[in-house]
């Protein structure tokens, strides 16, 4: 009886291991949303900041990263940008601390997409270091992906408490 009992659970088993439904479709995942264009504005591409009435940095876009995604929670396609600087020290001060203020700005497209996000950044560039390249922490922006040449825009911001001038 027992003998017949695992003949008849092994003959189970292995019909169960056979059995495939033909209906089922190997997974796919869906594919991920365009990731966006990003240009730079060509005048808002470097900045000079003085100390003292002296040129101490300049600070220019030299490129730019990042990625994109679908946020559940907003159901709306997102972008995440970084812009590359490159800090160039002009003169021999003694300030260390570069304060940089960039922005990320859509295209075009509906109202809800439409607007500039501005990112705040301060770089540590050590007396006698005289160039460093730099990426701040990313940007996220609600952009329609896609869409349009380019999607966003990237620059730096022009402040004037820090003493900075646009370099064409």
């Amino acid at each position: 009886m027992k003998k017949q009992s695992l003949i008849i659970l092994g003959c189970i088993g292995l019909c169960a291991c056979a059995y495939r439904p033909q209906n089922l479709e190997p997974y796919t995942p869906e594919p991920l949303s365009p990731c966006p264009t990003v240009a730079v504005r060509p005048e808002h591409k470097k900045i000079v900041q003085f100390q003292d009435q002296r040129q101490a940095f300049l600070i220019e876009i030299i490129g730019h990263e990042g990625h994109c995604y679908f946020d559940e929670n907003t159901l709306k396609d997102k972008a995440v940008v970084s812009p590359r600087l490159k800090i160039t020290r002009l003169s021999d001060t003694n300030v260390e601390d570069v304060h940089v203020s960039y922005y990320l700005e859509t295209n075009k497209g509906p109202a809800e997409y439409l607007g500039q996000k501005t990112f705040f950044t301060t770089v540590l560039m050590p007396k006698g270091v005289n160039e460093i390249y730099y990426t701040p922490a990313k940007g996220e922006l609600t952009a329609p992906l896609g869409k349009y040449q380019p999607d966003i825009y990237v620059g730096l911001n022009e402040d004037k408490a820090d003493l900075q001038e646009r370099v064409k």
